[in-house]
């Protein structure tokens, strides 16, 4: 049985690189939007352009910081569902399995 804390370890889990299905609608979006960033990025001159692709990049710094964010949270939201799974005993009955008298 794989070791999740090894693979963690070693840099075998690494979800930021996970690859995009072909065909799937995120591929489909993908190419939309890489079409319509050359097309916009051919009709302007050099100095809109450099300023295009400054707006790009800012663009793609805050997806990634977001991205982590929402990574973050829902980790943590993840481990908070399974304290209280494994380790939470408030509940309005008494559990099947303990002895509450």
């Amino acid at each position: 049985m794989p070791n999740i804390l090894e693979d963690l370890y070693y840099g075998n889990i690494a979800p930021c690189q996970r690859a995009v299905r072909p065909g799937s609608k995120v591929r489909k979006l993908m190419q939309k939007q890489s079409d319509l960033e050359t097309k916009l990025s051919e009709s302007l001159t050099e100095e809109q352009r450099a300023t295009f692709e400054q707006y790009l990049s800012v663009s793609a710094d805050l997806l990634d910081a977001n991205c982590l964010d929402s990574f973050i949270t829902g980790f943590r939201l993840g481990a908070q569902f399974t304290h209280e799974t494994f380790v939470g005993t408030e509940a309005p009955f008494a559990d099947l399995t303990m002895d509450e008298t």
